[in-house]
């Protein structure tokens, strides 16, 4: 079955991991004392049979000259013969016992493959499998193991020459118990303490996962108490390491997001819920009044007529109030390529004269030499320039003067329009880009507009990566300022 809990898998990870290394950690040691043991035991193997050719041959030139071999060996291992006959302690008899032979298995064979001599203990198992392991070499010794009677001995195959006539072979084996059993017994400490570590190290998974899962755990809290009327829930985040920092900095951001989200929403809601009341009360009114009082025909048509006005109005409305939305949100409603923005300007000044014609409105435009290279969608900026200019001439008085003004600066190109109208108090300033904010309405009661206008100037110049600003003095006039940055050369 498929675990879900990262807890879970990062214990099952870290468990894994730790006996892993245990295990390569344990079974080197483990490997190298084995091979320390090995050693020691053909050390211990190579002295016997080189005290044994040193005893032999001393005892051939002192005391058994001209002897044959077979009785020099009685003489010294006090052990069966090959032929089954006794032989006496002599001289370097204490020696040979002093090498602890007595649990070892030996024979003694000539260059003719015929045992001289062997162990008491070497029994027809032993000579089987020591026949198996016998070899001639050029005087260099060779190991071998075997196992008799279920012990494992070691053993070598040592060639010696006695008084440089006899070609002989020592086949001597001995036990290999003790340093089995020092072998085992560190095999069961390593391995009962693998399992003690890893028990232990369970548990330290487990601390560890709490700690590093305690920031996951306090960001999951935090999400399951946000709501749509609880959304200035933040978690601490100088309190983790950096990695969850940026986690915890990242889930406050998205919450920034929502709140603002859910506050342009409710700001939506309200604007529009204020926005709609006035049209749609006075549809409603001139619909009750149409119907329930006998009006001639032409009073009836003036009637629709102003419903039909306050519908379009109340459309026109809903659409800058969706694109606004839009333009905020950045929901990918631009197409943003290069452009020249000086054929822009100048189509703009065209179609502008004509709006600026009723009022006798003088028109003029300063336009620079050349190319002037940005990013950005014609469309949309199109609106921006509009809308500034349609301001202008509705605050611009008959008879005054609105100008284009173009400027290249280092980094980007400044558009103002500058008007020559009514200005904007200094009171209202600091509320001009808000949405539906219209000045005094008493003022403006003649004034068609939403006053969605600046605000969706605003919106289309910041998501150009750009900026608009304004200055205004009332009775002299107002200039607004778009920049917007140029494309590197």
């Amino acid at each position: 079955m498929k675990t879900k809990s990262i807890r879970l898998k990062i214990s099952i990870l870290f468990t894994i991991f730790l006996g892993v290394i245990l295990v390569f950690f344990s079974i080197y040691p483990i490997l190298k004392i084995q091979k320390i043991l090995e050693k020691e035991q053909r050390d211990a193997l190579l002295s016997k049979a080189q005290l044994i050719d040193k005893y032999l041959n001393i005892e051939w030139l002192v005391s058994s000259k001209g002897r044959a071999p077979l009785q020099l060996f009685g003489r010294l291992f006090n052990v069966q013969s090959a032929n089954g006959k006794p032989g006496v302690i002599q001289l370097l008899r204490n020696d040979i016992q002093s090498l602890g032979l007595s649990k070892d298995i030996y024979r003694i064979r000539n260059d003719k493959d015929i045992d001289l001599l062997h162990s008491s203990n070497f029994i027809s198992e032993a000579e089987r499998k020591f026949n198996i392991k016998f070899t001639k070499t050029d005087n260099t010794p060779n190991f071998f193991y075997v196992k008799i009677k279920g012990i494992k001995y070691c053993g070598i195959n040592y060639p010696f020459i006695l008084s440089n006539r006899n070609g002989l072979i020592l086949q001597l084996a001995m036990p290999i118990a003790y340093a089995q059993g020092i072998f085992y017994n560190m095999i069961l400490s390593f391995s009962e303490g693998l399992v003690i570590i890893l028990f232990f190290g369970v548990f330290m998974a487990k601390y560890l996962t709490d700690q590093v899962l305690k920031p996951v755990e306090e960001i999951t809290k935090t999400a399951k108490n946000i709501s749509q009327s609880n959304l200035n829930s933040r978690i601490l985040i100088h309190r983790y390491d950096k990695e969850m920092e940026d986690l915890a900095e990242a889930f406050n951001q998205m919450i920034g997001r929502l709140e603002s989200s859910f506050a342009y929403i409710n700001e939506f809601n309200s604007m529009v819920s204020h926005e709609m009341k006035t049209p749609l009360a006075i549809i409603k009114g001139e619909l009750e009044m149409a119907l329930e009082a006998d009006y001639p025909k032409e009073k009836n048509k003036r009637i629709m007529q102003g419903v039909l006005d306050e519908v379009y109005r109340l459309i026109k409305t809903i659409k800058d109030m969706l694109l606004l939305a839009e333009y905020e949100y950045k929901l990918g409603i631009l197409n943003m390529e290069k452009m020249d923005i000086v054929p822009l300007l100048q189509e703009i000044f065209e179609h502008s004269k004509v709006l600026a014609e009723d009022k006798e409105i003088n028109m003029g435009i300063v336009l620079p030499q050349g190319q002037v290279w940005i990013e950005g969608d014609a469309t949309h900026l199109r609106r921006v320039f509009f809308n500034l200019i349609n301001n202008a001439v509705k605050f611009t008085p008959e008879g005054g003067e609105i100008d284009i003004l173009t400027e290249i600066h280092d980094a980007h190109v400044a558009v103002s329009i500058k008007d020559s109208g009514i200005g904007i108090p200094a009171e209202n300033q600091a509320r001009i880009f808000e949405k539906f904010y219209r000045g005094n309405p008493a003022k403006q009661k003649k004034i068609e507009g939403s006053g969605l206008g600046l605000s969706i100037a605003r919106a289309i110049t910041q998501a150009h990566r750009g900026t608009i600003t304004f200055e205004s003095t009332v009775n002299k006039g107002t200039t607004f300022k778009v920049c917007l940055p140029l494309l590197p050369q």
